[in-house]
């Protein structure tokens, strides 16, 4: 965010601090820009949440971008597993496989990029 509107950030609350107080007070609001300051400072508060939520999605998706990669790791290694086995234990493992070929392919169609 750019220093200008950090400036003009601060000075809405600056003055909404003060239409608050008078507004907790139960004094009455009868000036219209001291209206207006109020819903400029509420539109700024529920813009804030927003941005916080988008971060938190963000976030979401980064964290199951890594988990796709561990799941890759994961199948690499019960494939290799798999190749030095015969028998009963070559087939749990390779039902394992398929069970991770499923995973991931749940998981990717909600990667960022599928987005």
């Amino acid at each position: 965010m750019s220093e200008v509107n950090k400036k003009i950030e601060s000075a809405v609350r600056n003055l909404a601090v003060e239409v608050i107080n008078k507004f907790e007070k139960k004094k009455r609001i009868d000036n219209i820009q001291e209206l207006i300051i109020l819903a400029t400072y509420l539109n700024m508060q529920k813009l804030d949440e927003l941005r916080n939520d988008v971060d938190g999605v963000m976030r979401a998706f980064q964290r199951l971008d890594a988990l796709i990669d561990v799941v890759r790791d994961l199948k690499k290694a019960v494939e290799s597993l798999q190749s030095g086995q015969t028998g009963e234990v070559a087939k749990l493992l390779g039902e394992v496989n398929s069970k991770l070929d499923k995973i991931l392919e749940k998981l990717d169609a909600y990667t960022v990029e599928s987005l």
